[in-house]
């Protein structure tokens, strides 16, 4: 089975991205089976991937999955497609 990655890059300034750092608690919580890994560019600005111009940004396995915050539903809906690959 392979070991899917989410990574939701935010900043402290951000603020859209509160509601990132809880979707990405939703996130792990719903699917204990995802790695789940927030960047916090303003603790880390040199973790920052290459694909992620802007915050907050979703990456799923290196891919952007949303740039700014995704409807909840449909965020999970997505995540659960790709799981079940």
């Amino acid at each position: 089975m392979t070991r899917h990655e989410l990574a939701v890059v935010v900043d402290a300034d951000c603020p859209q991205c509160g509601e990132a750092r809880r979707l990405a608690a939703v996130a792990r919580r719903c699917y204990p089976e995802l790695t789940v890994r927030l960047v916090d560019l303003s603790v880390t600005p040199e973790a920052c991937p290459p694909e992620a111009f802007a915050v907050p940004t979703y990456l799923l396995d290196g891919r952007v999955l949303s740039l700014g915050n995704p409807y909840e539903e449909k965020f999970l809906e997505r995540l659960a497609e790709v799981l079940a690959a």
